[in-house]
């Protein structure tokens, strides 16, 4: 299973998306960085429409989405990996992290351009990561998809604490799992029942499918 992250495993947000300040031209900060493992994947089906080097950006690929249109910048690469024209997916490696460019250290700059494909004309790269937009510890395996191709499965949250998935909507279900924080998952049937002080929604889990009843207090 795909994931629409550029890293495997474990990894860290080091600086967020419109962070404010003077060492960007644009006045905030257009991409999000990560550290995590070497190597790249992409993040959407796509073609290569460029690649090069950039004082600012170092090594650099650019994909294009064939759905949505928009531009993917992958930023200060020590290795590219893909070729002009070259078509990608969710789990083509296309080149390996570094620190090329302008940087204070090894990582990626991962940012989404809109079809204008120009400078600070941007989307939410964390959004469509579908991660959290804060600096912070992360693993991919929580925001796996289906095939690279995300489903209607009701509306999407995000853990903000680690929390149990029960079989029945009450604190003394006979079955229970804990999920960690950032975890993701789908609200099926939000206030399906009131117990033991709470609201309880139907939920099933995005990386596995399970189903079963959350506390609604708990998504970010």
């Amino acid at each position: 299973m795909a994931t629409n992250i550029p890293l495997t495993g474990k990894f860290q947000v080091t600086c967020e998306y419109k962070r404010k300040g003077t060492a960007w031209i644009s006045g905030w900060h257009t991409g999000i960085d990560l550290v995590g493992s070497d190597t790249i994947y992409a993040t959407c089906d796509g073609v290569v429409t460029r690649t090069g080097f950039d004082k600012s950006y170092g090594n650099f690929i650019v994909v294009k989405d064939n759905q949505t249109g928009k531009y993917h910048w992958y930023c200060h690469l020590s290795r590219i990996d893909v070729k002009l024209n070259q078509t990608v997916s969710r789990v083509s490696k296309i080149g390996v992290m570094g620190a090329t460019g302008n940087v204070t250290g090894k990582h990626l700059h991962y940012e989404i351009r809109n079809a204008s494909n120009q400078y600070a004309d941007n989307a939410d790269p964390a959004q469509y990561m579908g991660i959290p937009n804060k600096v912070g510890s992360y693993d991919t395996a929580n925001y796996k998809i289906n095939d690279g191709q995300e489903e209607a499965k009701g509306t999407l949250k995000t853990l903000a604490r680690s929390t149990n998935l029960r079989n029945e909507p009450t604190t003394s279900s006979s079955e229970k799992t804990l999920y960690i924080e950032n975890t993701t998952l789908y609200v099926l049937q939000a206030g399906v029942a009131t117990a033991d002080g709470y609201t309880w929604d139907k939920v099933r889990i995005r990386v596995n499918g399970k189903e079963g009843y959350m506390i609604n207090k708990n998504y970010k």
